[in-house]
């Protein structure tokens, strides 16, 4: 499945800038408001459907941030429509615009929802199961490599980490995650220690920042020597398999259950398929 409008959106995660959660469908990533995606944490996790292969995953990482950049198409023509005068040609002519995004959208979103269970209107939680972490090479590394007899061109990445389980998924992404918060208060600690003046707390601030700093390499270490991932250096995630669960009410996770509980009793040496509430 391929959408018509594919607005430009890379097929792999990049790191370290992406939530490793989800290069494809966090609660974020649909979308919601903070208040919606706090209200989706407190429901049940009910599974929807399994991404197999790395091409299908890439699809759907990609036809999600289709749909996320056709609802902020959608908003800023609605902004500019509304800010147009009433009547002008010119609101006329974004009003056209505004229904054939919509139009757009509910279009794709329908196919989503047909072929995933997956609606930009809901908040999801995707976790990888089966992944490959890849460094990005430097122009030198690139330009190091030997050349190819079949003439094809030096590779730009190399594959680091292979993470076989959702569990092993789930620590790289917590450690990657950590370390991003670790370099985060880093930096917002040396622009408060650069900013003081008084001796006092510049020497207090001092020790603070240097701690964590000494702590930030240790994590990063360890990462390093766990993972082969560096603060450093420039990552990309590619995703083999992973499962969609979708944020359900407990009425709908109560559904889910019946639903899954009645195939289960009809065809007990059978797989129950989608909407299975994870144990």
């Amino acid at each position: 499945m391929r959408f018509a409008t594919v607005i430009l959106a890379s097929t792999i995660c990049a790191l370290p800038t992406f939530a490793l959660a989800t290069p494809g469908a966090s609660t974020a990533q649909s979308g919601a408001t903070p208040a919606a995606s706090a209200a989706a944490a407190q429901n049940t996790l009910v599974k929807i459907s399994t991404i197999e292969g790395k091409p299908a995953n890439d699809e759907f990482t990609r036809n999600v941030q289709v749909l996320q950049n056709e609802r902020q198409e959608i908003v800023k023509l609605n902004t500019a429509t509304n800010e147009a005068a009433a009547g002008s040609d010119a609101r006329k002519a974004l009003q056209t615009q505004l229904d054939a995004a919509v139009a757009r959208l509910d279009a794709d979103n329908k196919t989503m929802a047909k072929t995933y269970g997956y609606s930009i209107l809901r908040n999801y939680v995707r976790i990888p199961e089966v992944s490959e972490v890849y460094v990005v090479l430097t122009e030198d590394e690139i330009a190091k490599q030997p050349a190819s007899k079949d003439g094809t061109a030096p590779a730009k990445t190399l594959k680091v980490v292979t993470l076989n389980d959702a569990q092993s998924n789930q620590s790289f992404q917590t450690t990657v995650q950590n370390l991003q918060t670790m370099r985060q208060q880093a930096a917002a600690m040396k622009s408060t220690l650069d900013a003081t003046t008084d001796p006092k707390d510049k020497a207090y601030q001092q020790g603070q920042f240097d701690l964590l700093l000494k702590q930030l390499n240790e994590a990063n270490a360890l990462a390093t020597k766990t993972y082969a991932f560096n603060l450093n250096r420039q990552y990309v995630m590619s995703i083999d398999k992973s499962t969609l669960y979708i944020a359900a009410t407990p009425e709908e996770a109560a559904a889910a259950k019946k639903d899954e509980d009645m195939k289960a009793a009809a065809a007990p040496s059978t797989s129950t398929g989608k909407a299975t509430a994870p144990r």
